[in-house]
């Protein structure tokens, strides 16, 4: 049997049966069972084999880094496809946001398919399905290019380990860098609000080629060239946004707006168009970020704690039973626990007694947040910190940092920001 098909139709069968791989009514495409080899009436199992087989080939060298591109992708498909994961406990154990999370599940999807195709059809192009068309050698283009990049870092970070970008420092240098362009290449950028102490985790000359990037791409599109720039906090990231109108006959994408600016896996591009204004974020790790992991069953109360945060370098994950915090930090420990005494499936006292008495989560501080007014208990058992119910933010915000850990190098206060700088960055 012959079946035609584009580079995008494979794609787009493979994410389908990556989306659907644990659903019993799900039923693969023919066109990804002719790609694998088997019979559309009995594909189901072969496809979930050929899938986690296609991971195991994606997996790099035993000696490669965690942190190296190669291995961050092969981790993604590992436990999202085979651990079934959730996005956002893929995010927390890669240590990664869900946005990145979002963008290295659509590169490593494409490599994958490249995998798959060579693996049921190792150097054929004449078997009846027609190839897709840059699948092996634009994923080999995509990983020579990253493998570059992360030779290009490594080497940057020999020689100047530890280094961190001021952000504020860094959108000066480029602006004096756009002076110095001809006048037809310029824009009228104006820097609008960044957040003082601002410091991101990733070398200036990767974060200074990415804003330029942004800058010249947004610049030739916009209308009349204004372009405006943001910085602050959000969810312990650093994120600059970079904003201009557009045309409204312009035919721009945002999906596709800066999708050829190359990015390490720790930056994550973010674009969107409405209503003629055209949204450029970049986000990235801030030096200091601190995690928090919250267990209460009132969902409110971590949309509370979410809130309370905005603005700071806290990174509110929750969980409304106390074996799932249990779990999550044996897995991957946050910098700070908050812990409801009021759980429904154990105790809250029962889990930090747990806590204190394991060596590997003893040093975390907890801070228990209660209707339960016990602190003497709470802090006999090992609590940082005893705060009462209904909790103000300002109260939380305060008790985060004085139990929290201090990061090395330069860093903003951990607290919440002036009400005039964190209005005015739009979201």
């Amino acid at each position: 049997m012959t079946i035609n098909m584009t580079n995008q139709d494979f794609e787009a069968a493979l994410q389908s049966a990556l989306s659907h791989l644990y659903d019993p009514d799900y039923q693969p495409s023919t066109l990804l069972c002719a790609v694998i080899g088997c019979d559309i009436e009995s594909c189901v199992p072969m496809v979930r084999s050929a899938i986690v087989e296609g991971i195991r080939n994606l997996a790099p060298a035993t000696a490669t880094p965690i942190t190296a591109y190669t291995q961050q992708l092969h981790d993604l498909l590992h436990h999202r496809f085979v651990l079934k994961l959730t996005q956002e406990e893929t995010a927390d154990r890669l240590n990664v946001s869900r946005r990145t999370v979002n963008r290295l599940q659509r590169r490593a999807t494409h490599l994958l398919a490249g995998v798959l195709w060579e693996q049921g059809h190792p150097g054929k192009t004449e078997s009846g399905v027609a190839h897709p068309s840059p699948s092996a050698e634009t994923a080999n283009q995509t990983s020579d290019w990253q493998a570059q990049m992360e030779r290009e870092l490594a080497a940057l970070n020999r020689e100047t380990p530890d280094t961190v970008s001021d952000v504020g420092e860094l959108i000066d240098g480029v602006l004096e860098f756009l002076d110095c362009l001809p006048p037809e290449l310029r824009a009228d950028v104006e820097v609008k609000s960044v957040q003082p102490g601002l410091v991101t985790a990733v070398h200036p000359v990767v974060m200074h080629q990415v804003l330029l990037s942004v800058i010249q791409r947004l610049a030739r599109r916009t209308a009349g060239g204004h372009i405006s720039i943001y910085a602050r906090l959000e969810d312990g990231d650093a994120l600059i946004t970079v904003t201009g109108p557009v045309p409204p006959d312009t035919g721009l994408d945002g999906a596709t707006f800066t999708e050829d600016i190359r990015t390490p896996a720790n930056v994550s591009l973010r674009t969107c168009i409405d209503h003629g204004q055209a949204f450029v974020w970049i986000q990235t790790p801030s030096v200091g970020k601190i995690s928090v992991l919250v267990a209460d069953d009132n969902e409110d109360m971590a949309r509370l704690y979410r809130d309370a945060t905005i603005g700071t370098r806290y990174h509110i994950t929750s969980t409304t039973r106390g074996q799932d915090l249990l779990d999550l930090v044996e897995d991957s420990p946050p910098d700070v626990i908050v812990l409801d005494v009021m759980l429904p499936d154990i105790d809250g006292w029962r889990v930090l007694m747990r806590l204190h008495e394991d060596n590997r989560t003893r040093p975390i501080p907890v801070i228990v947040c209660s209707v339960v007014r016990e602190e003497q208990l709470a802090l006999s058992l090992g609590a940082a910190k005893y705060l009462t119910k209904p909790v103000r933010p300002r109260e939380f915000i305060e008790a985060l940092d004085q139990v929290s850990p201090r990061a090395p190098g330069p860093q903003a206060p951990a607290g919440l920001l002036p009400t005039a700088e964190r209005t005015e960055s739009p979201s």
